[in-house]
């Protein structure tokens, strides 16, 4: 017998399960190793933007975003004075609508009017 011969007799051919079996896990690789690298990917977005936002950091970052925002709501122009009486029109309406309740938890007896 040959070398060829011997290489040939010890080849086996793989059953149809077999080859089943082979791209199974060959598939089941690739979504594994895609599901992981898109994990990480997606981790490492996330932890990123958890950087950027400064409200999450406490202490002196959110101290100085809070002092930043109110020195810029400060300084907007003032509002019409047509929307200022909307406003103070439905804060009226609220308060009487809630007064009450107020009057109840301070244990007032409400007045009726």
């Amino acid at each position: 017998m040959s070398d060829d011969d011997l290489i040939t007799a010890e080849r086996k051919e793989l059953s149809p399960l077999q080859i089943f079996f082979v791209k199974a896990v060959i598939i089941a690789g690739a979504v594994i190793a895609v599901l992981w690298s898109a994990g990480y990917f997606l981790q490492a977005a996330i932890s990123a933007k958890a950087e950027q936002i400064t409200i999450l950091k406490g202490g002196p970052v959110f101290w100085e975003q809070m002092e930043r925002k109110l020195y810029t709501f400060a300084d907007q122009p003032d509002l019409p004075p047509e929307k200022k009486q909307k406003i103070i029109d439905a804060l009226r309406k609220i308060s009487v609508k809630y007064k009450p309740f107020v009057e109840a938890l301070e244990g007032e007896p409400a007045k009726k009017n």
